[in-house]
């Protein structure tokens, strides 16, 4: 190991140097820092950063062990760092500008750590780690995730912390920094109540990577790829009431009218997030569901909701396809309240151009099926027969319902009907709403999600048998997609294909066989499928979204809106100038407690920073004080000592004593138990001194 001379040697040189434990602290945090985002960043750039680290690593292990050779040459990290940047600007087409700029962050990052110094250096890469942290809150903000960065800012603050005080242990500089922020936080709580929420005065840029969940095309297979993520799409609180049964909560999120031969897609008309002179109104009977919908941020615009919802919230549109949008993208955890009524008829008057959108189709394309729907509106006159007969044959033949079905050549829907058999729900969904088309009855497909986790977790006494309070949570392998038909005198009826090749998936959710496919083809180590056959993993995962809920409903989720209702709830109508006051009063308050916690401290802290001999021999030379005795600051222990002698010679051996033995233990290099044994002596002294002054 080097010497301590040696590591603190930059007073005489100029030189700005981190010692071997703040060397190997930062590069700790260097590594937590760039972890935050990895989720965010391309895997050939995590490649650039993880060997960015490794040659750091070798470069400390060489500067610390007095190796001779040098592994640092600043023409080849030149190169390094330009053809990392050429990287990212060839890619920033496909990045997009948010991703791009996250890129040349960290790897602007990771590049700083090569040129430690001077102090100032040290400054700018502590204030790029930290804006890395900040940064990675961009894409997720989730309790554990937060939790993780709050840790994080402790470890990057400790690192500061200890170029300030190198012989501070680290347990006793992490304890000082979180002292520090729970005292900050107090007031940092009450701002985030109180104080009015601003828009942001710039907006952050779309990721074009960072689109999630169901897209605006749809083809046979894209949802059975989307059903092998786990990731959260929504969450949803019934306020208490009741929550339907499973096979009732089919949320809407776009309704699919164009079918081109190879995929389904929306209306232009509906493409546009564009606000209508007349907002659409549907019509509305029979009762109605109160809930709100926290969605998760997908940089897109559709929102979801049970069919027929309705809002007052200014900031969603209601779409002619029942659909809603809202006025901009979701980049960021969102809030709405919607108003369902599952039993309202859809568009029970349907319009000519509508009805011929919804009967065309690429004649020749799926020339079997288009046979087979003359077939059968021949053979069954009434539409609805006609749809009973197709549901009929995908329940009573060998059809399949899986997650990773045989590729179709061109997407053809006649290869899966008849050949393969083969499909996720997308591919029933689709055919049904062809062999409607073909036999003369007007029909669509819609995307969305079905179902929904029920987590009673955050309800006290509350059952899994009797769903109410609690919420849902939607996740995206919960996508899905079904059919709708037009039929005269009733609207837009459901019809979900699913339902008749595996009837599970609509009346429970997902059937054990399909969980552990999932698990299966997404490589998870402990997937879906583990976590929900071990009981106390599931208990504990429902607990901790649970958690994650509340945070997200009350701190992510804290909008305008939910801060005014909160105040008027508190001060009433007319309250701007109670909120100032408050939020004055909160500063005044915070500042005295501080102020009183500093002080009843300081003595406390004070004698912490100084050694016991040295408590000891300023405690002897007060009570000397009180005699009339006063030690002189330019005055050393010993001479004071011969002082001491003269006008109180009793006190003259102990005295002697233990200004040696203060001598010692101050100036001299001892073992601890040298020490020990001094302090011993020294105590010893002290205590027959005061006996006699006193």
């Amino acid at each position: 190991m080097i010497s301590k001379t040696r590591i603190n040697h930059h007073k005489k040189s100029g030189k700005f140097n981190l010692t071997y434990r703040n060397t190997w602290l930062l590069w700790c945090c260097q590594i937590i820092n760039i972890a935050s985002l990895s989720l965010a960043i391309s895997s050939w750039m995590l490649a650039i950063l993880a060997l960015c680290l490794c040659w750091q690593a070798l470069l400390i292990n060489v500067k610390f062990n007095n190796k001779e050779k040098t592994l640092f040459s600043p023409i080849l990290l030149t190169t390094f760092a330009l053809s990392g940047c050429v990287a990212i600007a060839i890619t920033a087409s496909s990045l997009g500008v948010l991703l791009s700029m996250v890129h040349l962050l960290a790897f602007a990052y990771s590049l700083k750590a090569f040129e430690i110094k001077q102090r100032k250096d040290f400054y700018q890469l502590i204030l790029l780690g930290l804006f890395l942290l900040a940064s990675s809150l961009i894409f997720k903000q989730s309790l554990v995730f937060s939790i993780f960065i709050i840790l994080a800012l402790i470890l990057n603050l400790v690192s500061l912390q200890q170029v300030f005080s190198p012989n501070k242990s680290l347990w006793a500089s992490t304890k000082t920094v979180t002292l520090l922020l729970l005292q900050s936080s107090l007031l940092a709580i009450v701002l985030f109540v109180i104080f009015p929420r601003l828009s942001p005065f710039w907006q952050v840029p779309n990721a074009k990577s960072a689109q999630t969940g169901l897209s605006d095309e749809v083809s046979p297979g894209d949802i059975a790829n989307l059903a092998l993520s786990s990731d959260l799409a929504f969450r949803v609180d019934f306020k208490g009431s009741k929550i339907p049964r499973y096979s009732q909560l089919y949320w809407r999120a776009m309704t699919l009218e164009q079918y081109d031969g190879r995929k389904w897609f929306r209306t232009k008309t509906n493409k546009k997030n564009n606000l209508s002179k007349q907002p659409f109104k549907p019509l509305i009977t029979g009762e109605s569901i109160d809930y709100d919908v926290i969605v998760e941020p997908n940089y897109q615009f559709w929102l979801f909701g049970l069919t027929v919802a309705t809002t007052t919230d200014p900031s969603l549109v209601l779409k002619q396809d029942y659909t809603i949008q809202s006025r901009n993208v979701l980049s960021q955890i969102s809030h709405y309240k919607l108003k369902s009524y599952l039993q309202a008829p859809l568009e029970p008057i349907i319009s000519d151009e509508s009805k011929q959108r919804n009967l065309t189709i690429n004649l020749g394309s799926n020339p079997r099926l288009e046979k087979l729907a003359l077939t059968l509106k021949q053979k069954f006159p009434n539409p609805v027969d006609r749809s009973k007969a197709v549901l009929t044959f995908f329940r009573e033949e060998q059809y399949f319902y899986t997650l990773k079905p045989p590729l179709l050549i061109n997407n053809s829907l006649d290869q899966f009907f008849f050949d393969t058999k083969a499909g996720f729900c997308v591919h029933y969904a689709s055919t049904y709403a062809y062999l409607m088309r073909a036999a003369g009855i007007p029909a669509r497909v819609v995307t969305g999600y079905l179902g929904g986790e029920y987590n009673a977790s955050s309800v006290p006494n509350s059952s899994q048998l009797t769903p109410q309070g609690g919420h849902l949570s939607v996740y995206q392998y919960d996508a899905h997609a079904w059919a709708e038909i037009w039929l005269a005198g009733i609207g837009w009826q459901r019809v979900d294909p699913t339902a008749a090749v595996d009837p599970q998936r609509v009346e429970s959710g997902w059937s054990n066989a399909l969980l552990a496919q999932q698990s299966l083809l997404n490589n998870d180590f402990v997937g879906l499928y583990q976590l929900k056959n071990i009981a106390w993993l599931n208990a504990l995962r429902l607990q901790l979204d649970a958690l994650d809920y509340q945070w997200t409903r009350w701190v992510l989720g804290y909008s305008n809106q939910q801060q005014y209702d909160l105040l008027t709830r508190w001060f009433g109508n007319n309250m701007p100038w109670k909120t100032g006051a408050i939020v004055l009063l909160s500063l005044i308050i915070m500042m005295i407690l501080i102020t009183l916690i500093y002080r009843i401290n300081f003595k406390k802290l004070r004698r912490k920073k100084v050694s016991p001999w040295l408590q000891y021999y300023q405690q002897t030379l007060e009570k000397l004080t009180k005699k009339g005795l006063i030690k002189p600051m330019n005055m050393t222990p010993s001479c004071f000592a011969q002082q001491v002698a003269l006008k109180f010679p009793k006190l003259s051996k102990d005295f002697f004593e233990l200004t040696k033995n203060f001598e010692c233990l101050s100036y001299q290099n001892l073992s601890i138990s040298e020490q020990e044994i001094l302090l011993v002596r020294l105590h010893n002294n002290y205590l027959k001194i005061k006996s006699n002054l006193d």
